[in-house]
């Protein structure tokens, strides 16, 4: 039996998670400087709840990074807890009381239940990185 090419496509992207809806979410702007950071004393720097989210979207939360101290600022790394957490950022150095892109992505394909994962920016600001804690609620 022979597939209609249209088919094989459908099947294929399917497969891959190319069919997954995104919502969009986000707006927030993130100060960073050494003197924010340091007056901070919670294991993280902010919270961002995405709330109830179906099991297979990808939710992109779209947000800015605020330099707030003196001196230009570079993002120098970023890391995630999971996998299912991509991250999009200036790579350009942010001058002072000037803001750059951020933004990430986060996949719930084959997730249920509380989820929380952690984003990590290292910048040439602080000497400690910026924490990003950010949770959502799965459901089918």
């Amino acid at each position: 039996m022979r597939w209609p090419v249209a088919i094989v496509v459908a099947l294929f992207f399917a497969s891959c998670g190319g069919g997954q809806p995104t919502v969009s979410a986000g707006g927030a702007v993130f100060e960073i400087s050494e003197g924010i950071l340091a007056a901070r004393t919670a294991a993280i720097d902010t919270l961002v709840d995405l709330g109830r989210i179906r099991s297979g979207e990808i939710v992109r939360y779209d947000a800015r990074l605020r330099n707030a101290g003196a001196e230009p600022m570079v993002v120098k790394r970023i890391s995630t807890s999971c996998g299912c957490t991509s991250v999009e950022y200036e790579k350009q150095p942010i001058a002072p009381a000037a803001e750059g892109a951020f933004s990430f992505r986060f996949d719930t394909r084959g997730m249920y239940g509380v989820q929380q994962k952690l984003i990590e920016i290292e910048t040439s600001a602080t000497g400690r990185p910026f924490k990003i804690m950010v949770r959502a609620e799965v459901t089918e």
